[in-house]
């Protein structure tokens, strides 16, 4: 095979040419306090620097991809399909006041530990280790949680299998750099499943998921051991002993960030239904949490300029430090966006138009067949243009529309519910795509691993708090709307005040046949009790709804201040996996692989 012209432009057929990538600046142009990788001959680190020209892509590429498609198929899944049912298996396990940290326990370890773990996969060249430890504990996580019969084992499950959800930032960062810049917008049934479990057992059908989930976890397991095969690369960590990689994570900031979100969550837990906001079993934790917030914010900013908020994530310019902390602010958002849904919406399905697990989840469809349908598309118009800000722009005002829908639910509207989520579902398949796009391209190859963690920290953390807030306010309004609203009504339907504890009781537990037994209870007092619950719960919920889509707004309009990102979009390949060669050009002395 010939070897590439060292020109930065080769004329091929003509009019026809080849750009090679210019050379980079060196780490002193761009103000890097640290650099990751050394540049080597390519017969030591591949790489594909011709930017206009698209390669040739083979079975290992594709094999790696379609492991790590898996392996992000399962996180989400473990992610998604709890919430769904989380009504069902709180009831269950007897533990209501408690089953926000069903979803929020894997979230807190990937929010704490994710960026320490990606930043060990670039100091130790660990990603195929780390990837492999952590599927092994979603497998020994999974397999914990079905034989629950307290919420603590069940959490201490998801708090193991949240190791495995830890591992998320590299799911993105190894398509990314295995396949060209410009396809990376392309490269980004459980809830079904698990509603068809509950519903067909309602008190231990969602167990079963669990042994499912972790079948999941164990494939993905064999496939990184077979599949995904990284070549070794030199780095700059290179000559170091295990220790002084060790001392170039940064735990210090891990364990901050770990303790502030941990106690947040703990003091959002215990407030409002349970103890109340002015109780100091709340307020303390709360205190220390925020605290600690500070102190880790501090100690980033100030304290070392290579910890989880590396600061050569910031530099200047409009398409690099601003697109990136807006990317991650972003991300964030969309966290608080899905979970509204996948939380909230099947809480409003249930209470307002269908009482079957299978059907609650199979009304929440419209909304991922939508995502399902349109994210290639999207995908494909970022790819096309070259561009992520307006694709985004738009994604995100079709998912506010959808949000606001959603606020307007009343009794009776379901096929309006169906229409919201159809609508929120093509809203959310472009940032669900763009977002991640957009932090890689913004950032330095050599911390494309660290800023996804910041990223997907970012949604984990917004993830976990803004579930734990939005459950104590629901829970707040609901309990305060339910003795004001629903007594005045039943008592005007005729029922006796002294029967309006138990029929309160047996209404809110969906208790009918005890309903039915309560003194001086009838049919159309029963119906006025129903109504008046089902609007009580529309009304509470609607909230959560309101806030939601005021965040939503304000994220629409940040959009607008990232960059589009053309000039990054290309076909240069940071870390491919295999030798890559330009396709179908024979004439510059680069021919087609084979």
């Amino acid at each position: 095979m010939a070897t590439p012209q060292p020109l930065s432009s080769i004329e091929v057929n003509h009019n026809f040419s080849i750009s090679k990538s210019p050379e980079k600046p060196s780490d002193e142009t761009y103000g890097y306090t640290e650099h990751k990788e050394l540049s080597t001959p390519a017969s030591e680190s591949l790489t594909y620097d011709y930017v206009d020209v698209e390669p040739d892509i083979h079975w290992r590429t594709y094999v790696a991809l379609v492991t790590m498609f898996l392996l992000n198929y399962v996180a989400v899944i473990s992610l998604q399909a709890p919430p769904a049912v989380l009504t069902f298996i709180g009831t269950s396990l007897n533990a209501t006041d408690s089953q926000a940290w069903i979803v929020n326990a894997p979230n807190l370890v990937c929010g704490a530990i994710g960026p320490v773990l990606s930043s060990a996969s670039d100091v130790f060249q660990a990603r195929k280790h780390i990837l492999l430890v952590g599927c092994a504990l979603g497998v020994i996580g999974c397999a914990i949680v079905p034989g629950s019969d307290t919420i603590y084992r069940m959490i201490a499950g998801q708090t193991i299998k949240g190791f495995g959800y830890a591992t998320t930032p590299l799911l993105y960062a190894i398509p990314s750099e295995i396949l060209p810049k410009r396809w990376r917008p392309t490269s980004i049934s459980g809830p079904l499943a698990i509603g068809a479990l509950v519903k067909n057992d309602v008190v231990r059908g969602w167990r079963k998921f669990w042994w499912i989930e972790m079948a999941m976890w164990a494939a993905c397991l064999v496939g990184i051991i077979f599949g995904y095969k990284p070549p070794k690369r030199r780095t700059a960590y290179d000559e170091l002993s295990w220790l002084q990689k060790l001392s170039k994570l940064d735990l210090l900031g891990s364990l901050l960030l770990t303790a502030a979100v941990a106690f947040l969550l703990a003091g959002l837990g215990l407030g409002g239904s349970r103890y109340g906001w002015t109780n100091a079993r709340a307020i303390a934790p709360i205190c220390v949490g925020g605290t600690l917030g500070v102190v880790f914010g501090l100690y980033e900013w100030k304290g070392t300029s290579t910890g989880i908020l590396h600061h050569d994530l910031f530099l200047p310019g409009k398409s690099n430090g601003r697109t990136f902390a807006l990317c991650t602010g972003l991300f964030g958002v969309e966290a608080i966006l899905i979970i509204t849904f996948t939380i909230f919406y099947p809480i409003v399905t249930q209470a307002l138009y269908e009482s079957d697990p299978f059907k609650i989840v199979a009304r929440s469809m419209p909304y991922w067949v939508a995502t399902m349908l349109t994210g290639p598309i999207w995908a494909y118009i970022a790819t096309r243009y070259r561009t992520i800000r307006w694709p985004m722009f738009c994604g995100f005002a079709i998912w506010t529309g959808g949000v606001i829908g959603f606020a307007t639910l009343q009794p009776g509207q379901g096929f309006n519910a169906l229409a919201f989520a159809a609508v929120s579902g093509i809203g959310f398949g472009s940032p669900l795509v763009m977002i991640v796009t957009g932090v890689q391209l913004s950032v330095p190859h050599g911390l494309i691993a660290t800023a996804t963690s910041v990223a997907t920290s970012s949604r984990a953390i917004c993830n976990a708090v803004f579930t734990s807030i939005y459950l104590a306010v629901f829970t707040a309004r609901l309990e305060t709307a339910i003795p004001k609203e629903i007594p005045p009504a039943v008592i005007a339907a005729g029922l006796p005040v002294s029967s309006i504890p138990g029929f309160i009781q047996a209404l809110t537990s969906n208790d009918r046949t005890s309903l039915k037994t309560i003194p001086g209870v009838s049919p159309a007092i029963i119906g006025t009790g129903v109504a008046v619950h089902k609007q009580v719960y529309a009304d509470s919920i609607r909230t959560v709804f309101i806030i939601t889509s005021a965040i939503a707004a304000v994220a629409t309009i940040c959009v607008w201040l990232i960059s589009d990102m053309r000039k990054e979009m290309t076909y240069q390949t940071d870390a491919p996996v295999e030798e890559l060669r330009a396709k179908g050009v024979k004439d510059a002395g680069i021919e087609k692989g084979n």
